[in-house]
């Protein structure tokens, strides 16, 4: 065999990200020896160690006939699996890769402060009222927190309003709109109001004056922040429905851009 042999450099030769899709799983290491355990016999390692023909049996594809080799595209070892992921779990076991959620924050009807610490230094005053370009103490630029869990998809329909400043007269039409909920006048009245008074947003939060991810979606669970705070618009319960999206009218655009 090439590369005298290593089975890791032939497959990753190709399969770099670049000439194929990278492999997942780490390869050339030695499992613990609880996992070592865990893994079934028909699925060998090399010195001890995984490598991609641990899971992966080459040699049965080549001797298999074509439609049972499409049938296994990723030539994984064992019974066939609908769900590849599923081969995961002949190691794995599953309660232990509960997935995690940063939005998890009550039980019941209690704060859980130890999530509070995922993104905050210290714990902020949820009853406190919502101050005007605070940074309440985040540990990264809000853009960044959000990205640890989430990626911005190339058609994200706010993609291009990240980190730009709205002006003067949007936030004043910003204002405008979240007065509409306690008020009974016109927009164009409660826009002149906002005007005249130079109100700033109560219920949309910017950083350093710059649009971010928590000026569209909130990230604390429904209930978490008293029902009177501003802040407290959008906040849904621990599985959201309506992505988070700071609006009483289900349309996250019409917070700042009024017809």
């Amino acid at each position: 065999m090439r590369f005298h042999g290593d089975v890791s450099r032939l497959c990753q030769s190709c399969h770099n990200g670049r000439a194929a899709s990278r492999e997942a799983h780490a390869v050339d290491v030695a499992p613990s020896p609880i996992m070592a355990k865990r893994i079934p016999a028909g699925f060998p390692l090399a010195q001890g160690r995984l490598d991609c023909l641990t899971c992966h049996d080459v040699g049965r594809s080549c001797r298999a006939k074509p439609t049972t080799a499409l049938a296994n595209g990723n030539m994984l070892r064992g019974d066939p699996v609908a769900d590849p992921l599923l081969l995961c779990l002949r190691c794995h076991a599953q309660q232990d890769y509960r997935p995690f959620n940063a939005h998890d924050q009550l039980e019941a009807g209690k704060p859980k402060m130890e999530m509070c610490s995922w993104c905050h230094v210290s714990i902020p005053d949820i009853n406190a009222p919502p101050a005007s370009e605070a940074s309440y103490a985040l540990r990264a630029k809000s853009t960044s927190l959000c990205r640890n869990c989430h990626t911005v998809a190339a058609d994200h329909p706010f993609r291009s309003h990240l980190q730009s400043r709205p002006s003067a007269e949007m936030l004043w039409s910003i204002s405008a709109y979240e007065m509409q909920t306690t008020m009974r006048l016109p927009f164009p009245e409660l826009l002149r109001y906002a005007r005249a008074t130079q109100r700033t947003p109560r219920s949309i939060p910017l950083e350093e004056g710059r649009i971010t991810c928590s000026s569209c979606h909130n990230p604390h669970e429904k209930g978490l922040l008293p029902a009177g705070n501003p802040r407290s618009v959008g906040a849904e319960p621990k599985k959201a429905v309506n992505h988070r999206v700071r609006t009483t009218q289900g349309k996250i655009c019409v917070v700042c851009h009024q017809k």
